[in-house]
């Protein structure tokens, strides 16, 4: 059984970003590997590493994560039970795990958007001398900032196999790299099927009665315009009913005479899209989760498209793989039009197959 360290972001009040950790995960596990996700760590002797060593040491590191998460305790208690967590605190530790250590993963989300953090650590580039994959990692963007292009060539370059969420990252990383060889394969989230991600919404816990019709809200950015679509959304879908989730980013979001729900997990996450008529949305793991289940959604634009630091391509990508671009709330109401989620599955089954023959291959081979 080889045995794979997985990065990526995970500890996140973005359940997203929660979410792609668990699925990558799971399905590692499912194909009968030894999976666990590495947790962020620093060796060197400066004082904020050595508290972090001394805190994780005695256990306190956990008890500051549940204060940083009291206001979502049921994603506090997800990651804890949830997530196979891996903690590095010593020199010790660190090559004892780079020795028991097949193959390291360079997981999914904007873990490479450098216009976000450039982070060394999240290119792999403490491992010495094993195996490094990446797998559905995002540059989020049209372009690698500029005073970090060069360093991210040189960390590339160890790779055996990139696989990268957008088609829109194959050619800037192609360009900057001189590869030929980087792909598009699916978020990990599309990877676990539908009755799997039923299965894993099952176990939400909710404290209030879910109406029989309602639209499901989660919007991360905070755009003046949001309130207004969403009340025009609300208007021409006749669905009166809105549940909003409200994200750590854009927390006060509200609307009159929707259910709020502030305690929610990934699990409620997921079972709340589940049991919707319709999404609404700016997130691209929401939409692509609706996507998985076969669930109308509409998507707004959280960024304008001549920004550079823009993360529409994204969206962009992501809706035009299943020609759903009509999916994006303008004033033509083609947001309204049915989804032929027939086709859609069809596509998705194909795509899902070459994802997972893609990460097989980079690991058996």
């Amino acid at each position: 059984m080889k045995r794979i360290l997985i990065v990526t972001w995970y500890c996140s009040n973005n359940f997203g970003t929660s979410l792609q950790a668990f699925a990558l995960q799971k399905h590692l596990s499912n194909l009968g590997y030894d999976v666990e996700i590495l947790n962020h760590f620093l060796l060197d002797n400066s004082l904020k590493s050595i508290l972090k060593r001394i805190f994780g040491l005695l256990g306190l590191l956990r008890v500051i994560r549940f204060f940083r998460f009291i206001r979502k305790a049921n994603l506090y208690t997800y990651i804890k039970s949830e997530i196979n967590e891996k903690c590095i605190f010593t020199e010790k530790q660190y090559r004892k795990m780079l020795k028991e250590t097949d193959i390291f993963i360079a997981g999914s989300d904007q873990i490479w958007n450098c216009y976000y953090r450039f982070d060394p650590f999240y290119f792999l580039d403490f491992v010495e001398n094993k195996k490094c994959i990446a797998y559905a990692s995002s540059i989020g963007t049209n372009s690698v900032a500029p005073q970090y292009s060069d360093k991210v060539r040189d960390l590339l370059v160890k790779f055996s196999s990139i696989g990268v969420r957008e088609k829109t990252a194959i050619k800037v990383l192609s360009d900057l790299t001189g590869r030929n060889d980087i792909r598009q394969v699916l978020d990990p989230t599309f990877l676990l099927k539908v009755d799997c991600w039923k299965e894993f919404g099952n176990g939400a816990i909710l404290d209030f009665d879910i109406p029989e019709t309602y639209i499901f809200c989660y919007l991360i950015g905070d755009n003046e315009e949001y309130s207004r679509q969403l009340k025009d959304v609300v208007n021409k879908s006749g669905i009166g009913k809105v549940v909003i989730i409200p994200s750590i980013e854009n927390p006060q979001f509200n609307l009159e005479g929707a259910i709020v729900y502030k305690k929610a997990g990934p699990k409620e996450f997921i079972h709340l899209i589940e049991k919707c008529s319709l999404v609404c949305t700016d997130s691209f793991h929401a939409s692509a989760l609706s996507i998985n289940m076969s669930k109308k959604f509409v998507e707004f634009k959280r960024f304008s498209d001549n920004e550079i630091q823009s993360q529409n391509s994204r969206l962009y990508d992501l809706l035009n793989q299943y020609n759903l671009r009509d999916r994006f709330y303008s004033s033509d109401d083609g947001w309204l039009n049915c989804i032929d989620y027939e086709a859609i599955q069809t596509l998705l089954i194909e795509d899902r197959m070459k994802s997972n023959n893609f990460l097989v291959n980079a690991i058996e081979s």
